[in-house]
């Protein structure tokens, strides 16, 4: 399936041209006779040291999301205050 689709065929066929691409194929998809992407493997050699963890990755997960995002950034805040103080005694 090397070459190019209709972004229609596409679609309709979407799991079998990821499993050929997962099998090392490339396919450029197409729109209207134009070239609009380009469906690859991706590489393998990617170094997830770099990425965020924990409530940082969480932060950038949520940054599209503006009302979760304003909470995620009070509970970041509060975080900070809340070092300030004891911590409740549990019964």
């Amino acid at each position: 399936m090397n070459g190019t689709i209709g972004l229609t065929e596409a679609r309709e066929r979407l799991t079998e041209i990821l499993e050929r691409v997962l099998e090392g194929e490339q396919v450029v998809v197409t729109r209207y006779g134009s070239p609009v992407a380009a469906i690859v493997p991706a590489p393998s050699d990617v170094d997830d040291s770099d990425r965020p963890v924990g409530l940082a990755a969480f932060a950038g997960a949520a940054a599209s999301r503006r009302a979760l995002y304003a909470t995620v950034v009070e509970v970041v805040a509060l975080r900070s205050v809340s070092r300030d103080r004891e911590p409740p005694e549990i019964a």
